[in-house]
């Protein structure tokens, strides 16, 4: 899930850590990450976690990551910043180029990122899974004053980019905030259901990844820009 910025989840790690404490971090989110994303975060239990990560403490959960929200947080942290990092070097190319960016280029850097997580061995398809149950509840529109759950500074540029792009397609604020969270359920609902479709069908392939982001891309793009009632554009609403 990639939303604004929002309340602190409850206390993360604490402060001096050990390699074992690292260890045991990594091996309890890794966990995480697959039964949240084969069960749901609702069905799974801090509990559960720690049995199936073979923890002697019960509380182990609790005390790396305070909370289920504070362990989500954590596997958010895992995976969101490599993704900024792609897409920054994107971003850096389009601005090299001068002028705003084309609105085509800004969805590209939406999509790669993120659907490249599918062929990530470590959790990515699962990270894609978890968001996909996240994003319509804890996502805010671009701009809005709304709080949400999870942290996600770091697509703080992508939203910029977004707005400043659909700006140019002369889209409305109001109308482009609704789209972007349509373009974001799209996202991760599209690469999480055609990630079981693959798995069902031999497994993920990296070639056929690759044709279904182009497909994800022309079908977000052509999502945004669609034609919307112009009355809106006159009352605002």
């Amino acid at each position: 899930m990639e939303g604004k910025l929002a309340h602190q989840p409850a206390a993360s790690a604490p402060a001096a850590v050990s390699g074992r404490s690292i260890a045991t971090r990594a091996k309890l989110i890794s966990v995480a990450e697959m039964l949240f994303a084969t069960r749901g975060v609702q069905a799974v239990s801090l509990n559960e976690i720690n049995k199936a990560a073979e923890q002697r403490h019960g509380s182990a959960c609790q005390y790396h990551f305070g909370n289920k929200d504070g362990l989500i947080q954590a596997i958010l942290d895992k995976h969101v910043p490599p993704i900024a990092e792609q897409r920054n070097v994107l971003f850096d190319a389009m601005e090299r180029e001068g002028g705003a960016p084309r609105l085509e280029q800004v969805v590209r850097a939406f999509v790669r990122p993120v659907a490249a997580k599918l062929l990530d061995p470590d959790g990515g398809k699962e990270f894609i899974r978890l968001n996909a149950q996240l994003v319509a509840t804890h996502s805010a529109p671009v701009g809005a004053e709304v709080q949400v759950l999870f942290r996600a500074p770091q697509t703080g540029r992508l939203h910029r980019m977004l707005e400043l792009a659909m700006r140019q397609r002369k889209i409305p604020p109001h109308v482009s905030a609704r789209r972007l969270i349509l373009a974001a359920v799209m996202l991760y609902h599209g690469l999480a259901d055609y990630s079981h479709v693959l798995e069902a069908t031999g497994g993920l392939d990296p070639e056929q990844v690759e044709h279904f982001s182009r497909d994800l891309e022309a079908m977000i793009l052509g999502a945004l820009v669609a034609p919307f009632d112009k009355r809106e554009q006159a009352d605002g609403k």
